[in-house]
């Protein structure tokens, strides 16, 4: 992600669907949106994080997908996706989480990587277990997935 990418960042965070299936985002304004891009400390502290996903055909951002050290999560990591309203369900978020996923277990050597969804977002939970993710429990709101990487038992 780059300073160019505000604009769409900024679109896929105030979009009403994603607010209504993210948990609280931070970044509510164009300006909030520059303060964490110059900020955005996860690469220096971990060395990975989100990702922008591009468009090549238009050159806009489409999404955003990634992986993150959950501190609320006892450091376990997490894939995390958001997508631009008019990139949904074209597959295009199915083949970042894939990709997420891949380049997880064979880079960073992970056993696991966890992934939290609304109860009620199937269609984000269709892309999970489009990709392998399955059910660990439930709080009633969020519901907790995971994959274990097959090269590790």
């Amino acid at each position: 992600m780059d300073i160019g990418d505000v604009k769409g960042i900024y679109e896929i965070n105030t979009d009403q669907e994603t607010q209504l299936y993210t948990r609280l985002l931070r970044q509510q304004t164009l300006g909030d949106i520059v303060s964490w891009l110059n900020y955005y400390p996860h690469y220096q502290r971990h060395g990975f994080g989100l990702w922008a996903i591009e468009n090549i055909e238009s050159n806009k951002l489409a999404g955003l997908c990634g992986l993150r050290v959950r501190k609320d999560l006892d450091g376990q990591i997490d894939i995390s996706y958001r997508m631009h309203k008019d990139f949904r369900i074209k597959g295009i978020a199915s083949a970042a989480v894939k990709t997420c996923v891949e380049w997880g277990f064979e880079s960073l050597k992970l056993n696991q990587i966890l992934a939290q969804v609304h109860v009620d977002n199937a269609l984000s939970i269709h892309i999970l277990a489009k990709n392998r993710f399955t059910s660990t429990g439930s709080d009633g709101i969020w519901l907790d997935l995971a994959i274990k990487n097959p090269s590790k038992g």
